[in-house]
């Protein structure tokens, strides 16, 4: 597998929210951090273009929420 090096420059909330789910998901790195919202992102868009809804469900409550691609 052929591996690319960049550099990011991140506000300081951006590096914050980076931090955080590096510690919530117990991520090695910030690298897979972003390699895996990188994955998730490309599902979610894929999903989307073939006319797919995608939608947040609350477990327990009867509530949806559509989610938005940015």
């Amino acid at each position: 597998m052929e591996k690319s090096k960049y550099n990011l420059i991140l506000s300081s909330g951006a590096k914050d929210q980076l931090t955080d789910l590096q510690r919530r998901t117990d991520a090695a790195s910030f690298a897979e951090v972003i390699r895996r919202a990188l994955s998730v992102y490309d599902a979610l868009e894929q999903y989307a273009s073939e006319d797919w809804e995608i939608i947040l469900r609350h477990k327990k409550k009867n509530l949806e929420k559509p989610v938005l691609l940015v």
